[in-house]
């Protein structure tokens, strides 16, 4: 009888790493049927809460991150957290180890992979953003084999070792095809961590729009509470714009296809889905972004032909405005935009993922 493979994913915290772990783990599963995945987060990310709501037991560790926090707590994270965090899964691997760790990127990821590669468990990388981030530019040079979402941060890997295979987009988004709607619908994302920009910023561009005679429709996702959601409202009421303003969506696939025009942030997942999609983009990357990745991320579209970018410090609302008016005013540019933004979507990313974990997934004939 042949022995099911464990496939452990770890990493976390914001949905930009826990959705592409969400997608790798349903796709392997559905290649090797008798797959085990066991998930590996904090207690303080998204995980704790999503993960379980889908029926997973996720490893839940007490870390905190360290960016932009002081010396002292930085030196408890590496010296304290770090070091109970590994050790305590590695006692949870002396009943069953896995057969590969993959980090998907969130301070979660270190731990797993740090304790993988003491175990002498094969270890690859997950890589989203065009830019890497320090933590896996460092582990990139243990793990086996690094996926890149997006190109551009292979620069950062040892040569030979890194895979372009494409940042997996949710399986109700890969049949989605740009469609014109009349009038057309702009969609307004600001994302977990960037909603307050858009949700202040984006009631008074839509009044300069309206004034210079566009006919448009939006749909705006604020994010927060139902509080935020009646300030953001309210603006939109004041700047004399009916809008359909809601926190989040449930139904992704619906708020996409009835977008004409799409004005977000650019982390890595954002850019696949618009791809995928076939919107025609404006980004703003989120300014506190580590090591400026959402700028890279968002060049891969503007360098195709598929979106705009217009820097946070720039975008006035008579700026943005100045941005927007030619998409909304244009549909044989957003016809063209949207094809180039097809010619670019990263199809065949689950194959290609599934690849590279092959040689640690497949149950071979000797074993069977």
């Amino acid at each position: 009888m042949s022995r099911s493979r464990l496939l452990c994913i770890a990493g976390g915290g914001t949905g930009g790493h826990v959705m592409p772990a969400l997608a790798l783990a349903d796709h392997a599963r559905a290649r090797w049927p008798k797959l085990k995945v066991q998930f590996i987060g904090v207690e303080r990310g998204l995980e704790a809460t999503l993960l379980p709501a889908r029926g997973e037991q996720p490893v839940l560790l007490r870390m905190h991150g360290i960016k932009g926090m002081g010396l002292a707590h930085k030196l408890r994270v590496l010296l304290w957290e770090l070091p109970l965090a590994v050790a305590r899964i590695l006692r949870i691997w002396r009943t069953r180890r896995p057969d590969v760790v993959v980090g998907v990127g969130g301070y979660a990821s270190a731990s797993g992979v740090c304790a993988a590669l003491l175990g002498r468990i094969p270890v690859v990388l997950y890589e989203q953003n065009a830019m890497p981030g320090l933590l896996n530019r460092v582990l990139g040079r243990m793990a086996n084999r690094v996926m890149l979402g997006l190109p551009g941060g292979e620069r950062h890997f040892p040569s030979g070792r890194t895979v372009l295979t494409g940042n997996i987009v949710r399986t109700e988004l890969q049949d989605i095809r740009y469609q014109a709607h009349e009038p057309p619908c702009l969609l307004v994302m600001g994302g977990s961590q960037g909603a307050r920009f858009f949700n202040d910023r984006l009631p008074d561009v839509c009044r300069i729009l309206a004034a210079r005679g566009l006919l448009f429709s939006v749909r705006h996702l604020c994010g927060g509470d139902a509080a935020q959601l009646e300030q953001v409202r309210a603006r939109y009421r004041a700047s004399g714009i009916e809008a359909d303003v809601q926190c989040f969506a449930r139904d992704m696939a619906d708020f996409y296809r009835a977008g004409d025009v799409l004005l977000a942030r650019a982390g890595a997942m954002t850019v696949a889905e618009a791809s995928m999609c076939g919107l025609p983009s404006v980004f703003i990357p989120l300014p506190i972004a580590a090591n400026d990745h959402q700028t890279h991320n968002a060049r891969m579209m503007v360098a195709a032909g598929a979106a705009l970018m217009c820097a946070q410090r720039d975008a006035s609302a008579e700026r943005l405005a100045d941005v927007l008016q030619p998409l909304l005013a244009d549909a044989r540019m957003r016809q063209r935009m949207s094809l180039n933004a097809a010619r670019i979507a990263p199809r065949q990313a689950v194959k290609r993922q599934l690849e590279v974990l092959a040689p640690y997934l497949s149950v071979r004939e000797a074993e069977a």
